[in-house]
């Protein structure tokens, strides 16, 4: 007959200490829920008897539950895409009868501090009563960090953060910049691009360049040439650094398609080429990616990739759900579909 495994040497395996072992395996409060999950995972593995689960009794969640939303500060006026976002959200909490919490988060916390996570994200709240923290948009990995030390589940939504073991669920980024691309290449054999983008922006930027180098791998012939536009897009001032470098081009090398990292570099670039001169499709195509509602209303009307928001939003709630009601299976990584949306522009 086997061996039960100790304690100490799940905590051996694992690196973590005697005492976070045994605080996972009996399912108290001190543990994050990745540290959790990692705990009970090796537990099945080795056949350690986990207490049995206590029988179905009423729903965890009251009348007074909530989720909280942290979204970041830049993001908080966007209301072309990041309040339809929130919209969804919002929504996908209020059909199972959640209420929520909305915090515009600081990107950094006070290095030293006597402060729990709890104090430092949301004092006011009475965390007892949190279901979990839905993530919007980009946040550094140290705050993202804090808050897993809160122990509640945590979803981010449209971002990535490999180091972290959380559900994210993101746009089909990278699938979105090949499907401009490809448009763009195979559909309207342009042969010279631009990708107008600021990495330091968010990871769906840096995706959806990659997108677009896939499509060109795929689509271009040997002449074709992709430059890419590293602009301060987050700090201002880059539509003028643009217009700055496209008049530093001869003729002969002004690009014959341009690729707005999303809509709004798309449509702000389209209006300012129309001032300098070159006009939109005949001498240069304009595609973005997001199809917020102004690329239907601009002129010309603005080629681009769908991405869902409100159903990004309620997706999101879906994830976390599934997260509270089964807290030590494998984590998700969701991405929603993209669809290409051809209009005047290109």
């Amino acid at each position: 007959m086997s061996r039960k495994p100790s304690i100490q040497s799940m905590a051996d395996q694992l690196g973590l200490s005697k005492y976070a072992v045994s605080r996972a395996l009996s399912g108290k409060s001190g543990v994050s829920p990745a540290t959790r999950e990692r705990v009970l995972e090796l537990a099945k593995t080795l056949g350690y008897g986990l207490p049995a689960p206590k029988a179905a009794g009423p729903s965890p969640v009251s009348a007074s539950s909530f989720v909280l939303i942290c979204i970041n500060q830049t993001n908080r006026g966007d209301a072309s895409y990041w309040q339809r976002v929130l919209a969804g959200l919002i929504s996908g909490c209020s059909e199972r009868g959640w209420h929520h919490a909305i915090v515009s988060q600081p990107v950094s916390f006070p290095a030293a501090t006597t402060l729990s996570p709890q104090e430092l994200i949301a004092p006011h709240l009475d965390w007892g009563s949190c279901l979990g923290i839905i993530v919007m948009g980009a946040y550094p990995y140290p705050v993202l960090q804090l808050m897993v030390r809160t122990g509640k589940p945590l979803v981010l939504l449209d971002h990535h953060e490999p180091l972290l073991s959380c559900d994210e669920v993101n746009h089909a980024n990278i699938d979105a910049g090949f499907l401009i691309g490809h448009h763009l290449l195979a559909g309207r054999k342009c042969r010279r691009l631009v990708f107008l983008g600021d990495d330091g922006r968010s990871t769906s930027f840096a995706e959806r360049r990659i997108g677009v180098r896939l499509a060109r791998d795929r689509y271009g012939s040997p002449e074709t040439e992709l430059q890419e536009w590293e602009l301060p897009y987050e700090a201002g001032g880059w539509l003028e650094a643009a217009a700055e470098r496209f008049g530093r081009l001869a003729p002969g090398e002004r690009p014959d398609a341009w690729i707005g990292a999303n809509d709004d570099i798309a449509m702000q670039w389209m209006q300012r080429l129309r001032q300098i001169g070159c006009s939109v499709p005949e001498e240069a195509q304009v595609a973005g990616i997001d199809n917020v509602e102004g690329a239907a209303l601009s002129s010309p009307r603005l080629t681009t990739i769908h991405l869902g928001k409100e159903e990004l939003g309620r997706r999101t709630v879906e994830t976390l759900e599934r997260r509270i009601a089964h807290p030590g299976t494998p984590i998700e990584r969701i991405q929603m579909g993209a669809v290409l949306i051809p209009r005047d522009s290109a």
